[in-house]
Parts: C-alpha cells; sequence; structure tokens
C-alpha cells in the first residue's frame, strides 16, 4: 500500500498544512521498515531555516530566500551546498529550477555520511543533475540523470538557459524516478546484480547501501559552480510495504570466490574468477565422515573416486550439502578495470563461458597497464540462457613501480592454511583482516595454501580437490582480501598433491602431473613458466621460485643430478641474480634454503638429502651482495643467518594460531637470530631514510593480530648479533 500526502510550499501556504503533514509522516518503527520520520516543526524548502550550509557558515552568504524563491546567487564551489534537516527517505518531489551558463548544480536525496574512506565522510546521496547541456546530452552527467549512476533513456524536453524546467522525483522503496518536464527521463531499481554493477563502476563504490532509503536522510541544493534558482517545491511523504524494499530474488550464477590475482609487474597481471550456485558457502552444512590417518593412508590406495568420496560422505548425501560447500555453476563472465579513479576509462573484455571441464573458472591476461598504479577491477557473471547480470563484484590491484622509480615498498608473506585449521571461525584466518589494516602493496603466499592430505575431507579425487579451493576462498575474510590485493602465489607439496610428493606419485585417484595442472592452470591465475622476477622499484627486486615442477625424487641418491629448481629455473635464477641492480634481492621459495630444519625432513634444501644442490646454491648466494630468501612451508617463524654464505633467511610462520607446529620451543640453533614457535606472517617494508635518503628493508615478524615480535633493518652488518629468547638484539 502507498499512501500519499502532497503538500505546496510558498511564501503563503505554511503553518496549518505543514502541522497536518508533520504528524502525517511521523511513523513508528515497527509500522515502517525504513523509518521514515521527520525531525522539526515543518517543511519549507523556501524558508532559510529549512537549511545549513556543509561547511557551516550563513546561508545568507550563497543564497538568497525570497518570493518563494531559493536563489544560489554567491557561488562557492561546493562549500555553499544545502542540506536539510532529515526528511522521510520515501517520497514524491517535484519542483522548478533555472540556471545561468556553465553552471552544475543539481538535487541529491537520500543524503547521509558514509565513512572517512567516502569523501571524507561527507554529505552523498543520489543526484538529479541539473547541468548547462544540450537536449541531445544523455551521459550519466547530464540533466535529470541519477547522476554517475543511470544516464537519461532518450532525447529530454529541456528548456533554453534562463527558462523555467519543471523536474520531479519518486523515491520509493527501491525505486527511484526522474521526470523532467513531464517525462520520466531515467529510473533505477538500488538492488540486485545489476544495481551492484551500477554502484562498482561509479565513484560511489563503498558506501553500504547507497541510494536505499533510511531514517534520517536529508536532501541537498548542491554548489557546484554557476548561478540558480528553484522554486514551487511540492513534497509528500510515501508509506511503504516490506515488499518495495526487498531485493528481487537472485537466480544465479554468482561469484562466490570473488576474484584473486597473480604475477603482476609494471605493465600485465592475471586476474582469475569463479562461476558459483551459491553467492556464498554452505555456512550450515554437514559434516564429512571422520577418518583416521591410518584409515586415510589405507584409503588413498583406492583408485575409484566414487568409493574415495562415498567413504567420506553421510549415507545419501551430496558434497554440495558440507559444510563450507561452494560449488560451481555454468555461466559467462566479462572483466571490465580501469586505473585510478579514471572511470571513464574503463575497458571491458569478451566475455568467456565457464564449464565443469575447468571447475567453471576463467582468467585474463591483461596488457598494456600503466606502472605503479591502482586499478579497479569488476567481473561481471550471466547466465548461459539469459542477457541480464547475476553477479558482480569489484576489487584492485596494483602494478609494480617503473624499475628506476625511487619508491616506497610494502608487502606481506604468509603460508600454510587450510579450512580446518582456520582460526577465526567462518570468517577465515584472522591475519587477514589486519593486514588488509597494513594495505601492503602485494602479498606472497608462499604454498600449502591448501592442505589435500588433511582430513574433512581427505582430498583424493579431482572433485574433492576442488571442493577444499572452492570453501576456503569463498571465506569471506581470505576471499575479500585476495579480491583486492596484488598477489603472488607460489605452491608446495599439500597442495600439489600430498606431503613430500614429486612426480610419478599418486594420491587416491589422483596423479603428480594431475595436481599440478590443477593448480597452476585452473586454481589459480596462469604464468608459463611458473618462475619470475619482478622489480619493485629502483631498489627492490623481488624473485618467485617453483619448487615443485621440476624436482628430483626425495629418495633419488644425492648428487649433481638430484635438483629441486630444475637446471633451466637454477640457470636463471643465478642469470638474473647476477644482472639485477637492485640494492635488495629477495628471493620468495616455497621451502627453506637455510633453516634450520628437523632432522627427519627431507624434502628442501636445508635437508641433507638435498646437499648438493643447497651447497651450490648457498654458494652462488654467497657472491651476491644483499640476498635475502623469503620461505614458507615451515610451521613457526625464524630468522637464520648462514655466516658461511652470508647469507639471511627468514620464516614467515603458518598463517593461523591453530596450525600444528613442527619445532620445540626453545631449541635454538646457532644460525637462529629469532625463533617463534607460533602462528604469523611476515612483513616487509623498503624506505628511504637519513638526509641522504638510504634505501633500508626492514623485514618483521607478527603474531596473528599484528603485534610486532621480531624488526631486522637492512644493510646489516655482520650476522646481526647475539640473540637469546623470542627477540632479537640489534
Amino acid at each position: 500500500m502507498i499512501r500519499l500526502t502532497r503538500c505546496y510550499f510558498s511564501a503563503l501556504l505554511l503553518s496549518p498544512l505543514l502541522a497536518l503533514l508533520t504528524s502525517s509522516v511521523a511513523l513508528a518503527e515497527n509500522d515502517n521498515p525504513v523509518g521514515d520520520a521527520v525531525a522539526g516543526d515543518g517543511i519549507d524548502f523556501s524558508s532559510a531555516d529549512f537549511w545549513e550550509t556543509i561547511d557551516g557558515k550563513p546561508v545568507g552568504e550563497s543564497w538568497e530566500f525570497s518570493d518563494g524563491e531559493v536563489r544560489l546567487v554567491n557561488p562557492r564551489g561546493g562549500n555553499g551546498s544545502l542540506i536539510s534537516r532529515p526528511l522521510p527517505p520515501n517520497f514524491e518531489l517535484s519542483w522548478e529550477w533555472n540556471i545561468q551558463e556553465k553552471t552544475n548544480t543539481g538535487l541529491k536525496y537520500r543524503v547521509r555520511k558514509f565513512g572517512k574512506a567516502l569523501f571524507s565522510n561527507s554529505f552523498l546521496g543520489i543526484e538529479y543533475q541539473i547541468i548547462d547541456d544540450a537536449p541531445t546530452k544523455l551521459d550519466k552527467g547530464s540533466t535529470a540523470s541519477i547522476y554517475d549512476l543511470v544516464a537519461p533513456a532518450g532525447e529530454k524536453t529541456l528548456h533554453p538557459i534562463g527558462q523555467w524546467n519543471q523536474a520531479r522525483v519518486v523515491a520509493r522503496g527501491n525505486r527511484l524516478e526522474h521526470y523532467l518536464n513531464g517525462h520520466l527521463v531515467a529510473s533505477a531499481t538500488t538492488t540486485g546484480p545489476s544495481w551492484d554493477k551500477t554502484i562498482a563502476l561509479s565513484k560511489f563504490y563503498g558506501a553500504k547501501d547507497f541510494g536505499s532509503p533510511k531514517a534520517g536522510d536529508r536532501i541537498m541544493l548542491t554548489d557546484h559552480g554557476g548561478k540558480a534558482s528553484y522554486r514551487k517545491f511540492q513534497f509528500a511523504a510515501l508509506e511503504v510495504d516490506a515488499a518495495d524494499i526487498e531485493p528481487p530474488a537472485a537466480s544465479g550464477p554468482f561469484l562466490g570466490n570473488a576474484m584473486r590475482n597473480s604475477w603482476a609487474d609494471q605493465d600485465s597481471i592475471v586476474i582469475w574468477t569463479r562461476t558459483t550456485a551459491r553467492p556464498d558457502f554452505v555456512a550450515d552444512g554437514l559434516e564429512f565422515v571422520s577418518i583416521s590417518t591410518k584409515a586415510a593412508s589405507k584409503l588413498s590406495k583406492e583408485t575409484d573416486p566414487e568409493k574415495l568420496l562415498g567413504a567420506q560422505l553421510p549415507e545419501d548425501v551430496t558434497l554440495s550439502q558440507m559444510l563450507g560447500a561452494c560449488p560451481g555453476a555454468p555461466g559467462r563472465v566479462r572483466l571490465m578495470y580501469f586505473p585510478g579513479k579514471q572511470r571513464y576509462a574503463t575497458k571491458t573484455t569478451d566475455w568467456i563461458t565457464t564449464g565443469p571441464d575447468s571447475d567453471f573458472t576463467a582468467q585474463w591476461k591483461l596488457e598494456e597497464l600503466k606502472p605503479d598504479t591502482q586499478y579497479a577491477a569488476i567481473i561481471e557473471a550471466q547466465s548461459l540462457d539469459r542477457d541480464e547480470t547475476t553477479a558482480v563484484v569489484r576489487g584492485a590491484f596494483r602494478t609494480a613501480p617503473k624499475v628506476n622509480a625511487k619508491k616506497d615498498v610494502k608487502f606481506c608473506i604468509t603460508t600454510c592454511h587450510d579450512f580446518i585449521r582456520r582460526d577465526d571461525g567462518m570468517k577465515g584466518h584472522k591475519i587477514y583482516p589486519v593486514m588488509t589494516e597494513m594495505q601492503p602493496d602485494f602479498i606472497v603466499h608462499a604454498g600449502d595454501i591448501e592442505y589435500y592430505d588433511k582430513p574433512d575431507p581427505w582430498a583424493m579425487t579431482i572433485e574433492l580437490m576442488r571442493f577444499k579451493w572452492g570453501r576456503i576462498f569463498a571465506l569471506p575474510s581470505n576471499r575479500d582480501f585476495y579480491s583486492r590485493t596484488t598477489s603472488y602465489f607460489l605452491k608446495d607439496d599439500h597442495d600439489t598433491l600430498k606431503n613430500d610428493c614429486w612426480a610419478g606419485q599418486s594420491y587416491g585417484s589422483v596423479s603428480f602431473e594431475q595436481g599440478v595442472r590443477l593448480f597452476n592452470e585452473e586454481q589459480f591465475p596462469s604464468l608459463k613458466p611458473r618462475y619470475t622476477n619482478v622489480r619493485w622499484g629502483r631498489d627492490l627486486e623481488v624473485w618467485f621460485l617453483e619448487g615443485r615442477d621440476y624436482r628430483s625424487p626425495n629418495s633419488m641418491p644425492d648428487g649433481p643430478e638430484k635438483t629441486i629448481l630444475g637446471e633451466e629455473q637454477k640457470a636463471w635464477l643465478f642469470k638474473t641474480l647476477e644482472e639485477s641492480t637492485a640494492k635488495f634481492k629477495v628471493i620468495c621459495s616455497p621451502t627453506p634454503v637455510v633453516g634450520p630444519d628437523r632432522a627427519n625432513k627431507k624434502d628442501n634444501h636445508a635437508n641433507e638429502i638435498f646437499a648438493h644442490e643447497g651447497d651450490q646454491i648457498r654458494a652462488k648466494l654467497a657472491t651476491i651482495d644483499n640476498v635475502i630468501v623469503l620461505c614458507g612451508d615451515r610451521h613457526w617463524q625464524y630468522a637464520s643467518f648462514d655466516s658461511d654464505a652470508d647469507l639471511w633467511e627468514f620464516g614467515c610462520g603458518p598463517g593461523s594460531e591453530k596450525h600444528q607446529l613442527g619445532w620445540k620451543p626453545g631449541d635454538e640453533r646457532p644460525q637462529h637470530r629469532f625463533l617463534r614457535v607460533a602462528g604469523g606472517f611476515l612483513s616487509g617494508e623498503l624506505n628511504y631514510t637519513g638526509e641522504e635518503k638510504q634505501p633500508r628493508l626492514t623485514l618483521r615478524h607478527h603474531k596473528v593480530d599484528g603485534e610486532t615480535v621480531s624488526e631486522f633493518h637492512f644493510p646489516i652488518e655482520g650476522d646481526g648479533g647475539e640473540w637469546h629468547g623470542d627477540k632479537p638484539i640489534r
């Protein structure tokens, strides 16, 4: 039901009618889901007492109020805009307006503040744009448009400069309509995927529920330059039913895993997404059948995918019903992206159809990007049978600075995640909101992003591996962080196949080669070969290593032929390190090069079974200044120094408080300069200090809540000094 009460305001019609209106629209909160209510004793747009300026100066400095008109006579470039008292957010409002040449003004409604991140917490709202333009001007900034959101649908009846035009706005629930001189010009529904897309491509992205009705909303007359007059305001509050504000039913496909990116350099990046049957995961799903480690080891000898799945599901249950499930669904997707705030420079890709053969994933390699630039990225999904938006997600990424740029850089590195050992409930991992606040230029996930060979479920089939990826990247904190942060993803053993794996092995029905393809080509942004180096400005270069694809079997006798990196990658690493002119050369490795490691480990360069190549690498790095290794894999945080190779290594530690550890607290070895047997992450910060602005690289270990527990500054003299306890002596 809609109740309409129309009121005409001029200098002569005031008090009795206003009193009646005020009482008729003051609605109890329980009677109206958006809380229509009027603050104050009356509504009179033509009265100076009804308004205040947004900068607090007297309204008379910019505006005149006489003969029933409101006139902007002394424009102040935005500071003089008028803001009303709170008004009902559901209403019909008409008025007349008259502008001079080169004027830019308008009427905003449903105006409120959206926080410091949006225009420094200034008042924002939907705007009926009024500007000096032609009737044929039909862009999102033209007269009668829903400013920056919806363009006029067709040619307008627009009276010339100096003549009066009539405007009308109807804002009812989630429906907006703009009229000009009696004709509907622009309209919108402020819920659903189409509106999400509209907001994502606008300057109002990030304003929660922008355009939706809310108690306390106001109206604004804008001062953006030029003189304008307004008169004959007619305002009517509307009462709406709940049906008027309920969003339309969503049908999918959705984007439950949002997006992620990798391999950014100065002018390119790869973007990934996946179409899903749900907008998020199954938060109230069923638990898997518990299988012990011993029983799982026996089960892994089975090769029938149906038996491997059936052994872990409750009877008569499908995988899509399990806790955390985020199943894929067919659809099509396209990507829109633009640099900085340059929305009008948006580029749009062709549509990509998603299907089950690739787990409904899609990727784009973007090229010819600008260096040192923050980009917005918007992915739109549609079903295969309708030309209608079904889901939209907006993310972001940053390109690396120019090679010769003297730029501050901040980054983080993490490792060792899985769903069952997350430490922030159904939000995900605690480190991600913390790192979001730190605003790193990029993040490195150094591998073991998920564990196939851990329970609930033991992922011994391609279907179960895909299930685990869909689940962990549907966790809100994890998903949102990677959607808007430049990332580099490395892989290790547990997210390739199983513990300490190599080519030729299998796990259940999955071969090593299938596991490699699943990670390299399907579940993460692709790169061939899967190792690279990226210069982040003049003084920082970063190497990203591949530690599984080229390795020899662990069981092979050690010697010149035994390798983790493979001959081509190793030759590339040595050559590019020698050629680098960066002050600091940071190697990101899935596994340790220095260690120390546990005596029973047999999978990395800090272990005796890879001693030949480990010695070769350390000897080479000893000949190059300012090389630092950052690694994942190990379930504790450490900084170590190899005095023979003059080489530092930092282990970032597992990304969860609940991840199993693997080192005895207090077991301090001669190489250690810091040891903490707990979860957290590592951060790095390059900045320029002193009068001569010399580059300095600071590496810090953090707890999962962000607390700093170690700090090292490079260049560093000698071996970093003596060390005792849980903090370095500097």
